[in-house]
């Protein structure tokens, strides 16, 4: 089959069985603390200043972040106060509004207080009255910055945060320079001074030898309303975070106006705690063939962007090589290596894998298989077919590895908060409270559940077989009430011959019920090929797909059984699965 990812990594639709796994699937959420740390350190002189934070504190709150310090004033600048700036009343017409763009904390001071912690990505004036400095562990943010134009504006200035290495020495045009600041009509001013009412700004000549520092904020100007970070941006979320899948990423964007080539890495989280996380990243040779290559703590790659340009960076988390009660996080730094020298570090988090997790792939998997190609009783090559036939299909994997498919399962919380696992309906409501049953159409309903035969490792290959014997009650050939249903002959005098001999095709008198076999095979490699590699180059994970192939044998062409028609017939397709309860057992 071609290698394609299409309809194998499809969201189910929004149906009746897609509703049902979500909920039991919220039945079985647990959740995991997750964090990533950097150490950063901040450094007041006396006085007033205007700093930048990487990260937010854990421990935020000002008046525990600040305790014991010679701190009088905290101010947090927020430019996006003015993106609304309005409201509407009933009778339609317009409430004007006044923009907060700042809010502070006074120690010991609640009337006067409108802040209460510290936060990320923002930028903050302090009035100090004795130089001091703290070094803190926090989680990283990716600068947020809304500029104003100031054209017109008495007095207004935006207060802009330089998101870099505190002993960089950076010119002040080359890291303002490409946003709405403007390279040459500019107006820049340091924030200082000593007095109690208000900082002072000083201001700033804007040529090659004007610096700015890491960790610092500045007054400036703007020629146009806009959302700019600095060079280094993201296009969607700033995080990569795992979640409950395996596959993450985050979107780089290069704000400036200028080709740029910015350096990534990996780094470990300055918490003892968090330990790296089995991580993959995906790349691509000249002719554009993807793979998965190992990240390596603090190994570095460069991608480089075009003005505006976008570059997604795709990640993969190996689930297996996490240990029980180990917390996997890690930082993502960003570098811009031209003249800006912007550093943006965000986190990575893969979240807690608790002692009593149930191990990969243990537990109920639930999803569909979507056949695409169908084979005919005279021709054994399945050929495309003129359209696409999904159904819902649940596989359990039991703490030994066991694969099972199964027509049906009830699932529920007992009184103990415990989840639990049935085979029928009524067991899971002796038990549990509101229990849901899941079921497919699939599979006979006289077959409730199918052990893995011939291959049986979940995520290399499955092979499920089970028969639909010729009384079963949903035989698609049998009508409950046809008189001629009855297993004899038409005279009704005897018995005829046993549907599941082959030779009785060719017989004179023939059943008038067969049953019908069938083979499901599930493989992760690629073409469908066992002997090639996994074809899902990253495995495993919360969800997983792969290729399908369903043997439907008991049909003839003709009543006749020849060299090229063995009474089956074959498709193929692709399958989506999503573990939605890690529970070992079915009771």
């Amino acid at each position: 089959m071609k290698r394609t990812h299409l309809s194998a990594f499809q969201l189910f639709n929004l149906s009746t069985f897609q509703l049902l796994c979500a909920a039991v699937a919220a039945l079985c959420a647990a959740t995991a603390a997750q964090a990533a740390h950097i150490e950063e350190t901040i450094s007041l002189a006396k006085g007033w200043n205007a700093i930048y934070l990487e990260s937010t504190p854990d421990v935020a709150a000002c008046e525990e972040f600040f305790a014991g310090a010679p701190v009088e004033r905290v101010a947090s600048y927020h430019s996006d106060a003015y993106s609304s700036t309005r409201q509407i009343a009933d009778d339609g017409s317009v409430i004007e509004q006044k923009p907060i763009s700042y809010y502070v904390w006074v120690p010991g001071d609640e009337t006067a207080s409108t802040m209460a912690s510290l936060g990320g990505g923002r930028t903050y004036m302090i009035l100090a009255t004795n130089a001091w400095s703290k070094t803190f562990l926090g989680v990283p943010a990716a600068p947020q910055q809304t500029w104003r134009a100031t054209t017109g504006e008495t007095g207004f200035m935006n207060i802009v945060g330089v998101s870099a290495d505190a002993a960089a020495s950076i010119a002040a045009k080359a890291y303002f320079g490409e946003g709405p600041f403007g390279k040459t009509s500019g107006v820049a001013y340091q924030i200082g001074g000593s007095k109690t009412e208000a900082p002072t700004f000083l201001p700033m000549t804007i040529g090659a030898k004007a610096k700015v520092g890491g960790g610092k904020a500045y007054a400036l100007s703007a020629t146009q309303d806009a959302d700019w970070p600095g060079v280094v941006g993201f296009s969607g979320n700033a995080a990569v975070a795992f979640g409950s899948d395996e596959f993450s990423g985050v979107t780089l964007k290069n704000f400036g106006t200028t080709n740029r080539t910015f350096s990534v890495k990996i780094v470990a989280s300055k918490d003892a705690q968090e330990a790296f996380p089995p991580m993959k990243r995906m790349v691509k040779d000249a002719q554009g063939k993807e793979s998965w290559v190992a990240v390596e703590p603090g190994v570095a790659w460069e991608v480089p962007l075009a003005a505006s340009a976008l570059s997604a960076q795709r990640f993969a988390l190996d689930r297996t090589a996490m240990a029980a009660g180990t917390t996997y996080a890690a930082v993502m730094q960003i570098d811009d290596l031209g003249g800006t020298q912007m550093r943006v570090r965000i986190p990575v988090t893969a979240g807690e894998k608790t002692a009593d997790e149930a191990a990969y792939p243990t537990g109920l998997w639930a999803g569909y298989i979507q056949m695409e190609a169908v084979s005919s009783l005279t021709n054994e090559t399945p050929t495309a077919a003129a359209g696409k036939l999904r159904m819902n299909i649940l596989v359990h994997v039991d703490a030994n590895g066991k694969a099972k498919l199964l027509q049906r399962v009830a699932a529920g919380v007992d009184s103990e908060g415990n989840v639990r696992l049935f085979k029928e309906l009524s067991s899971a409501k002796a038990a549990c409270e509101n229990p849901r049953r899941l079921s497919t159409v699939m599979m006979s309903v006289d077959n409730p559940i199918v052990e893995a035969t011939t291959h049986t490792t979940f995520g290399d290959q499955l092979q499920f077989q089970w028969t639909v014997p010729p009384a079963a009650r949903d035989n698609p050939f049998r009508h409950a009430w046809h008189p001629d249903h009855d297993g004899k002959t038409a005279d009704y005098s005897g018995e005829l011959p046993s549907g599941d001999d082959l030779a009785n095709y060719v017989n004179p008198v023939k059943p008038e019920l067969w049953s019908v076999a069938n083979t499901l095979y599930f493989s992760w490699h690629e073409r469908n090929d066992p002997d090639a590699d996994i074809y899902f180059e990253h495995n495993p994970g919360e969800t997983t797909a792969g290729f399908a192939t369903w043997t439907v044998g008991g049909l003839v062409s003709g009543g006749q059984i020849t060299s090229t028609s063995k009474g089956e017939i074959n498709s193929i397709g692709v399958f989506y699965l999503k573990r939605i309860a890690e529970v070992a057992e079915i009771e």
